[in-house]
């Protein structure tokens, strides 16, 4: 075998290279996908987020311009969105279903609609005006009140304000609801 006539600073350059390429493959082929749970954990995950609602605002609850959005949970899946300038709503939508599918990756959980339906409530009324395809809530620390987080995928750029939203893992404030 031929000895290496590279460089000391070339042979770092390529040991550097190759253990970062190490690493991602390792890292990446750790990487749990996301898959259907079984009809047991779909009913724990239904029964752990039966009857709650989660909200949360960018930046602030008090903020001028600020975006709001509500999860709610009491029957099926509810996704309320909101953008507000001071007192005056000028931007305001839900999507619903019914029911929802359940997948699992490690410790997150995703929600994905299923018949799910729209209704745009301002600037201007209307019912199934706001495409849904492309957007699923991930939920991380379900089983615990104190950590639970939320993140919502939207792969549809058609979305109208205020997303894009909590793209990232986000506390969302758990509700007291009362009808």
């Amino acid at each position: 075998m031929r000895p290496c006539n590279l460089s000391k600073t070339k042979k770092k350059i390529c040991f550097v290279s190759s253990m970062l390429a190490f690493i991602y493959l390792i890292l990446f082929s750790c990487a749990n996908p996301l898959q259907p749970v079984d009809s047991d954990e779909e009913r724990l995950v239904k029964s752990e987020l039966q009857g709650r609602s989660f909200r949360q605002f960018d930046p602030s609850r008090d903020a001028r311009k600020r975006k709001a959005v509500i999860l709610d949970f009491f029957s099926g899946v509810g996704l309320w969105a909101q953008y507000a300038e001071g007192n005056t709503a000028l931007s305001e939508w839900e999507i619903l279903a019914d029911d929802y599918s359940v997948e699992k990756s490690g410790s997150e959980y995703r929600i994905y609609f299923e018949a799910q339906r729209s209704a745009q409530i301002l600037p201007t009324q209307c019912d199934n005006c706001i495409g849904t395809s492309g957007i699923s809530i991930s939920i991380r620390n379900l089983f615990d009140s104190e950590k639970i987080r939320f993140k919502l995928n939207i792969d549809n750029d058609d979305f109208p304000r205020p997303f894009p939203v909590f793209e990232s893992w986000t506390e969302f404030n758990e509700d007291e609801y009362f009808e």
